[in-house]
Parts: C-alpha cells; structure tokens; sequence
C-alpha cells in the first residue's frame, strides 16, 4: 500500500503540520502543540475507505484529534488515552449532545457571580485595555490558594498569583454548579478553563518545549474564558445543525498496553503514540492538571506517570519490566547499547543520563505489549496507520522509530503495508553529535500496518 502524501521541503516541515482555519471548530478547543493535523486523519480515512458501518480506534488519543474528525464524517470511533486530562479532554471534544441554551445560561451565571467574588477580594474587573492600570492595585485576597502538595507540583514561576486567585475563583464556581448541570456540561467548562491556563494566563509557552515565559501580573482570566467558552458553544450548535451529534465516540481513560476498556471489531486504528524522547508530557500538562485537580500531590502524580508507555527518563522506575520484550530484538538491543557507550565515552554521569539506554527499551517493549493487546480487538483486515518520528534524543544515537516497530509488529503477527513519509523535522544540531552539522534532519512517518 503506497499513499500520496506530500513531499516535504525546507521551511515546510511545519506547515504540513499546521492546522488549517477550516478545521478550527471544536479542533481547537484545546490541542497539543505537537499534535497531528486532521487532513492527516481524513487522509488515511479515506485510503483505508473506512465508512459509517467501521469502528475506528485511536488508543493513544491525546486531546482527539483522530476521534474528532471521525465524528464529523460520520464514523463511530473509540478512544484510549492513560492521561486523564486529555482523556477529559477528548471526551468533552466529542460530546456534542449537550443542551446550548442551558450552557449559555450557566454561562451567565458563572461569570456574573465570579465577577462578583472577584471583586470582593479586590480583584477588579480588567480588559486588556484597562490591564496596565490595575497591575500595581494591591488585592485583598480572595482566600483562594492552592494546597502545599499542589504548590509543590507547580512548575516555578509558571502561574503569578493574581491569574492563579481569578482561576481558582473561577474553578470553585464551577463546580459549585455542577450539581446543577449534566456531568458533560460541568467538563465542557473545564476545558474552557483549560484553554485560558494554557492560552493566556499562564506564564509558559511551548516551542515546541513548554518554557517559562516573562510573569504576568495580572490577566483577563475570565474575558478569556467567557470568549473560549462562547466560542465553543457556537461550534457544537453547528455540529447539531448538521446532524453529527448523534455520531458514536466513546473514551476511556486506560493504558494503551493492557486496552482492558476497547471493544472488539475494531476496523481501522489512526494514532500517534509518544515517540522515545525527553518529552515529559505530565509537565506539558501540569498546570491545567493541578487545577482541575487530576493531580494533587507527588503519589497521584507517580500514579499518572507508571500508568504512561515508558517514553522518557521522568518516567521509568525500577520495577519496570517492558525492556524485557525486547531481548531477542539485536537491532533494538544495538541502539540501546550505543546509547550507553556514547554515555561513558562522554563521561555523563547524571542519573538521567544513566536511563537513556533503558528508555529506549522500555519504550518498545511497551509499545510491542501495546501491539499484542489491540490484535484480538481488531477485524480480520483492519488496517492501521501509526505517525511516528525518528528520534535523536539520547547523545544524538540515532533511533529509527518506525522501522524498529515494524520489526515489533511483524513478530506479532501484523503484515507490514508500507511507510509513508509525512514530514522531515528540523533540530538544532546537539553539542554531541559525532559529526560536525549544524543541523539535524529526522524523519516523521506514517507505519502502515494490517491485521491479516
């Protein structure tokens, strides 16, 4: 099976990945800055020729990227991610059932009353026009405070503390009304307040590495949200207009090794899994998490990080066993043992630096249990397509992603359809690459497999 995909460029490998205005609504609600792009999604939708009568699955589901465009073309879909905040997410994303006239009066509702109690505490309604003349008016305090397990877990510098007093405002508003609301409409505006964390009052950024930003003092937390909010209830009367609500997606917070919650029949999986990198994905997500209260101290954080496929050195811990499905993989094993003697011949010896070999297997070893976990869910001639990219994080060794989990998914029993090439990503080149380049091109690339 060969696909057309097109052929990247200089200076192009971001723009294949960007999202396009025509997929905003609902895409946007909140989305990763390393996502995939729906064209991608309808893509392989339509090479695989998946139709209303296919179950599609994406067990590696992030913020739903693939379980979104499902949905609105018409297809039922399943999705799985270990995360529970961007299974939250996910799940909101495509609930499109939810009554628009009652969320736009409990809409209402919370921003009167938190403009209220904001300014009790000496909070004063701000926009931005009027942000600079409040930014040195001193506040009473609103009494809203984190808890010292969750001030622990909070990135340095990541939140100022009049933004952090409007969202807690904001958030203990919310759920006092989630009483008063269905389940899906109390999770509706916590992804709008996820997206004013994440999207303005925040003091971080991502490029793409979440980075500390220059603090702000003051933000217009809920002219943010009222806006976010707004604009979400727009998209879903449209999605209703259009007769796409009653479309099938279910998700299910679970680890993609075990798929215990997937149904079978699966017809078709689109996902994109972690790749094996320095990309701690619980501190990408920390802030919003803390928040919303999905993590509250250092064991509900442990808890999140064992559930994760093994991708990076913030989450391998001694009783982890996946490296252990690789044994008999000499390739897999090569790559790991290079590792570790660039590690000595460099002479690091942080305790990060030790785990760059076992990372790489537990990441494959997790990603072969994966593989053996969706086999019995999936029809006989599903077909499926996994984004992956080539990674150079480990003292610049290189690890051919997709060619290794080809190895991985013929051992159990997938045939090998093909590798398509999506995009080629441009890195700074690393002070310990064995050559002199400036730069470093690594290649992203779609495995096709099929379940024969």
């Amino acid at each position: 099976m060969q696909l057309t995909v097109p052929k990247p460029s200089p200076g192009r490998d971001g723009a294949i990945n960007t999202l396009q205005r025509g997929d905003l609504p609902v895409h946007d609600w909140y989305r990763f800055v390393l996502s995939f792009p729906p064209h991608l999604v309808r893509q392989y939708i339509s090479s695989f020729g998946i139709g209303p009568d296919d179950l599609l699955l994406d067990p590696f589901c992030g913020t739903g990227t693939t379980l979104v465009e499902a949905k609105k073309n018409g297809i039922r879909s399943v999705g799985c991610d270990a995360h529970p905040f961007v299974a939250l997410i996910s799940r909101v994303k495509t609930n499109w059932s939810l009554d628009t006239r009652i969320l736009r009066s409990t809409l209402r509702t919370l921003l009167r009353t938190a403009e209220a109690d904001a300014s009790k505490a000496g909070l004063h309604s701000l926009s931005f026009d009027a942000l600079m003349l409040h930014e040195d008016t001193p506040s009473n305090g609103s009494g809203f405070k984190l808890t010292v397990d969750e001030e622990k877990l909070l990135p340095k510098g990541f939140l100022s503390q009049r933004p952090l007093e409007r969202l807690l405002i904001l958030r203990d508003l919310i759920e006092r009304q989630r009483a008063r609301i269905t389940e899906g409409g109390y999770e509706f505006f916590l992804v709008a307040l996820a997206h004013t964390i994440a999207n303005g009052a925040g003091n971080f950024a991502f490029g793409p590495e979440i980075y500390r930003t220059k603090p702000k003092q003051d933000y217009d937390v809920l002219g943010h949200f009222a806006r976010r909010a707004d604009a979400m209830i727009a998209d879903l009367s449209a999605m209703q207009s259009a007769e796409r609500m009653d479309i099938p997606s279910n998700v299910f917070t679970g680890d993609a090794r075990k798929l215990a919650s997937i149904p079978p029949d699966i017809s078709a999986v689109i996902t994109s899994p972690p790749y094996p990198n320095e990309k701690d994905y619980t501190r990408t997500t920390r802030v919003e998490s803390i928040l919303l209260r999905i993590v509250s101290d250092k064991a509900s954080l442990r808890q999140l990080k064992e559930s994760l496929l093994r991708f990076n050195t913030c989450n391998i811990f001694v009783n982890d066993t996946d490296g252990a499905e690789i044994a008999e993989f000499s390739s897999i094993q090569k790559i790991c043992k290079q590792i570790e003697e660039r590690r000595v011949q460099l002479n690091k010896t942080s305790g990060f630096e030790k785990l760059y070999h076992k990372v790489v297997a537990h990441y494959f070893g997790g990603m072969r249990l994966h593989l053996r976990a969706l086999k019995p869910k999936l029809r006989r001639g599903a077909k499926l397509a996994y984004v992956v990219g080539d990674q150079m994080s480990f003292l610049m060794v290189k690890v051919p992603t997709a060619t290794l989990l080809a190895e991985l998914a013929k051992a159990e029993g997938y045939r090998i359809a093909g590798c398509d090439l999506w995009r080629e990503r441009v890195g700074t080149k690393v002070r310990n690459c064995p050559d002199k380049q400036k730069t470093v091109r690594v290649r992203e690339e779609i495995l096709l497999l099929e379940n024969p």
